[in-house]
């Protein structure tokens, strides 16, 4: 494949030569005519900076190299429901950005977004994005939407690779293993307790580590948290990853789809999250807890253990350890899912059909994905936020600081348009013992166990028709609410009596059907991979 990737250090020089001028702060020259564009994000722990045209700003450079404001809406809770009123009022934001499968789906399947192809061919046919966009993925698109609807943001495998090859080795084991998901722990805390990550790898050394923190709070001064999860974002990171670590799957013993929820080991890893509950390691208020009061919770350092996203809670990952998966009793294997050959990304951006500057938002999407764009809202300025090694980006102590806190700063903030493959061509290797290193080691440890088997989740991708879809949604919002009530039982009764109320509701409601008709697709794509879903490593 002919690649089209820019060479670092004219990169550079294009943004340099793009950003001179002065932009000017929204409420100081409201003469000046900008183009308003809205996005709504289903994501509620992404912090978009306040929307600032000064020139020193992040969010200035944009709007001087575009003539874009970007309004934002990210709603606190709810946004799926959010998105099925904003479809069935027909009151669409010019950009909808979402992550949930089936509101993917109902998205794509709705009528109401542009076919991107058209889109840039109607107005921006000489758009980079059109040209630049790796031919694996958008097939994978259409196969799972029908048309190429989504604009995906973290791609990382495939033909992307081609487009931007990565910089150093380094990031190997990124591509292969990483994952957000996973179990950290606090290493000053650990050592007071005069405990190793060794200590750390069985159901049962999980609940005597626990047990421990819980004796040691007796008479304290400072208690310790011994466990905290996602908070109000549970379902996402936390729930899957004990579900996954217990060995969950999406296939039954003969192979067919099954929902993995109606999995043994799903309930197996239920009943630990409740045991933890009824033995006071966890507490259930904290299931309502929002990403900014876990992060000032952990920040505290009165955390011992977390699990969930561990990209998004804002630590210093040197001053944590990851013990990898959870080994269950059961002498089951702790699963993990890698898209194999090409990804989907993670958030998927669709363009609605209502908006009044197609024009403008088409120069803007291209600005913000071309290497160019991304650059400047990425990295920063140069002597303060990063330098140049070898005409590759080493980020500095501030420029670290500045991502991390990127919904003050700007800095790396605009997630829906990242680029991993890119970022990975142009970021110096990483030094041993740096924080880049800790914090590959957290992302990286539960997929390289010796006891994880891999599995190909691109066989996972479906697609489904409205009536498959609207059962879909209406099965998670289901499980989202019963689930709560099945970990935070009073007892193991209780618990057997939630859990069952779940299950027959759930086929009452016609789980065992859709499964049906997921595995349908699941053994096509199958039979198109010439694969199997589960690999051991």
């Amino acid at each position: 494949m002919k690649k089209t990737w820019i060479c670092p250090i004219l990169c550079i020089l294009l943004v340099i030569m793009g950003v001179q001028g002065c932009g000017n702060h929204l409420a100081q020259q409201e003469n000046v005519d900008y183009t308003y564009i809205s996005l709504f994000c289903d994501v509620d722990f992404w912090t978009p900076p306040k929307w600032d045209t000064r020139e020193e700003t992040i969010t200035g450079k944009i709007t001087k190299g575009t003539g874009v404001v970007l309004e934002t809406n990210v709603p606190p809770q709810d946004a799926d429901n959010q998105v099925r009123l904003m479809l069935a009022n027909n009151n669409l934001t010019d950009l909808v950005c979402v992550t949930n499968a089936t509101t993917i789906s109902q998205l794509a399947s709705s009528g109401k977004f542009w076919d991107l192809e058209e889109f840039f061919q109607k107005y921006l046919p000489e758009a980079k994005l059109l040209k630049n966009f790796p031919e694996d993925v958008r097939q994978g698109l259409i196969k799972r939407d029908g048309k190429w609807y989504a604009f995906p943001s973290h791609l990382a495998i495939g033909e992307v690779m081609e487009l931007w090859e990565p910089s150093s080795e380094c990031y190997q084991d990124m591509v292969e293993y990483a994952t957000n998901s996973g179990i950290i722990w606090n290493k000053k805390l650990l050592l007071e307790l005069g405990l190793q990550v060794e200590d750390l790898r069985t159901q049962e050394q999980l609940l005597q580590v626990f047990e421990k923190a819980v004796q040691a709070n007796i008479g304290s001064k400072e208690p310790i948290i011994p466990l905290m999860l996602d908070g109000q974002n549970y379902w996402d990171h936390s729930l899957q990853f004990f579900m996954e670590t217990f060995g969950a799957e999406y296939v039954d013993e003969d192979g067919n789809y099954m929902d993995i929820m109606r999995q043994p080991e799903a309930k197996e890893a239920l009943s630990y999250l409740n045991q933890m509950v009824q033995n006071g390691y966890f507490q259930a208020e904290w299931l309502t807890l929002s990403n900014a009061k876990i992060r000032q919770m952990i920040a505290e350092g009165i955390v011992l253990c977390f699990v969930g996203n561990t990209a998004n809670i804002d630590i210093d990952p040197k001053e944590w350890v990851t013990s990898g998966p959870i080994l269950p009793s059961s002498g089951e294997h702790p699963v993990y899912g890698r898209e194999r050959e090409v990804g989907l990304g993670w958030m998927n951006t669709f363009i609605s059909k209502t908006c009044e500057h197609p024009v403008e938002l088409a120069r803007f999407l291209d600005y913000m994905t071309s290497p160019e764009g991304m650059f400047q809202w990425e990295f920063g300025e140069e002597g303060v936020h990063f330098e140049l090694q070898d005409h590759l980006v080493k980020l500095t102590e501030e420029g670290k600081r500045a991502k991390r806190d990127y919904g003050n700063t700007g800095v790396g903030a605009w997630w829906m348009f990242h680029n991993t493959a890119w970022e990975r061509s142009i970021l110096a290797p990483y030094e041993e013992g740096s924080e880049e290193e800790a914090e590959t080691l957290i992302k990286v440890t539960y997929g390289k166990a010796k006891e994880t088997r891999r599995y190909n989740s691109s066989l996972l991708v479906m697609s489904l028709g409205k009536r498959g879809q609207n059962l879909e949604a209406e099965l998670q919002d289901y499980k989202k609410k019963q689930i709560l009530k099945v970990i935070l039982a009073e007892n193991n009764v209780q618990f057997e009596q939630e859990y069952q109320i779940m299950m027959d509701r759930l086929n009452e409601m016609g789980i065992c059907e859709l499964d049906t008709q997921k595995n349908i697709q699941y053994q096509e794509n199958c039979r198109e991979q010439d694969d199997r879903i589960l690999k051991v490593n």
